[in-house]
C-alpha cells in the first residue's frame, strides 16, 4: 500500500496537466501514486498523461467517456490504494512540500479525518497573484460550522485519511458547481480537522472555467446547502448564520460572476434579513473594495 493516493480529472487541459503532474513529481515525499482520470478529452490530454505514465510508474491513466468531474473523481477513490488520498484539479500546481505536510500533520493528529493548508489564486493570463476578498470574520474553530458559513477549504488544498472516509462518502454527478464543497461538508460532519498555515496550493484562474457560468452555480449552492443546513444536528445560531451567508455568496456569484447586479442586491437583503448581526455581510464589501482600490492606486 501507498502513502497518499492523488487523484487528477483531467477534460481537454493538454495546456496545463504537465505542469499538474510536474508538481508531483517535484514532491519532497516520494511514497505516493498518482491515479489520471482522463474524462472523454479530444485533445491530447490522454498522450501527455501517457508520457508522465511511462516516465514514473507511479502515474496510472485510466480513460473513461466524458462523464464530468465528479464520476472521474469517484473512480480515482474507487481505484486509489493509499493510506491517504489527495484531489488535484489538471490546471493546478502543488507546492513541492504538499504531501509532506499533509501527512506529518495527519500522523501527528491521528483523530483528525483531514488536513488543509492555504492556497493562493494566480490569473492564467498574466501570471498575476489575485488577493482572496472573503472570509469568515465570526469563525468557531469548528471546521464543519465554518465550512458551512464560509467555502474556505479549496479543492486540492486537502488531504483525507481515506480509511476514515464513509463508504458512500463520494462527489455528486448530478452537480456541475459546488460539488466539492458538497464532498467536504459530508467529510467534516462527525469529524475533526487540522488546518496547517503553510501554502500548499496554487490555483490558475481561467477564463474558460465552469464557475463563470452563475446562474448553474447559483442553483448548485443552493441545492446542497439547503440539504446541509436542515440537518437537525446543527445548532440554530450557525444555521442562522450560514443562511446568511449563503445568500450573501449567491449576491457575490451574481454579481461578479453573472453581473447581474440586480438580483445580486436582491440577495444581498436576504443575507441581511436572515441574519442581521452576521457582521461578515457588512465587513467584506468593505475589505472588496479597500482591496480593489489598493489595485487601482498599484497603477
Amino acid at each position: 500500500m501507498v502513502s497518499i493516493s492523488v487523484i487528477i480529472p483531467a477534460y481537454n487541459v493538454n495546456e496545463y496537466l504537465g505542469d499538474a503532474c510536474n508538481s508531483i513529481l517535484s514532491q519532497t515525499f516520494f511514497d505516493w501514486e498518482c491515479i489520471i482520470i482522463d474524462d472523454g478529452s479530444i485533445d491530447t490530454t490522454a498522450a501527455i498523461a501517457g508520457r508522465f505514465c511511462k516516465r514514473d510508474s507511479r502515474f496510472r491513466l485510466v480513460r473513461q467517456s466524458n462523464s464530468g468531474v465528479s464520476a472521474a473523481r469517484n473512480l480515482g477513490i474507487s481505484l486509489s490504494r493509499g493510506t491517504y488520498m489527495a484531489f488535484l484539479d489538471a490546471d493546478d500546481i502543488l507546492e513541492a512540500d504538499a504531501f509532506e505536510l499533509w501527512i506529518k500533520t495527519l500522523e501527528d493528529a491521528p483523530e483528525c479525518i483531514l488536513a488543509w493548508g492555504r492556497a493562493l489564486r494566480f490569473e492564467d493570463s498574466s501570471g498575476l497573484v489575485k488577493d482572496i476578498p472573503w472570509k469568515n470574520y465570526l469563525a468557531t474553530g469548528c471546521t464543519w460550522h465554518d465550512m458551512l458559513v464560509h467555502d474556505f477549504i479549496p479543492m486540492g488544498t486537502f488531504c483525507l485519511r481515506r480509511t476514515m472516509l464513509p463508504d458512500n462518502c463520494r462527489f455528486r454527478p448530478d452537480l456541475t458547481h459546488a460539488e466539492d464543497r458538497d464532498f467536504i461538508l459530508r467529510v467534516l460532519r462527525n469529524n475533526a480537522a487540522v488546518e496547517i498555515k503553510n501554502l500548499v496550493l496554487r490555483i490558475r484562474l481561467r477564463a474558460t472555467s465552469a464557475s463563470h457560468d452563475s446562474q448553474a452555480a447559483i442553483e448548485n449552492e443552493l441545492c446542497i446547502m439547503y440539504e446541509h443546513l436542515d440537518d437537525p444536528a446543527l445548532p440554530n445560531n450557525i444555521r442562522r448564520r450560514a443562511n446568511s451567508a449563503l445568500a450573501f455568496r449567491c449576491a457575490v456569484i451574481a454579481a461578479f460572476t453573472g453581473h447581474q447586479y440586480g438580483k445580486s442586491l436582491m440577495w444581498y437583503f436576504k443575507a441581511i434579513v436572515r441574519d442581521p448581526l452576521n457582521i461578515n455581510i457588512f465587513l467584506l464589501p468593505l475589505r472588496k473594495g479597500l482591496m480593489v482600490l489598493r489595485q487601482l492606486l498599484r497603477f
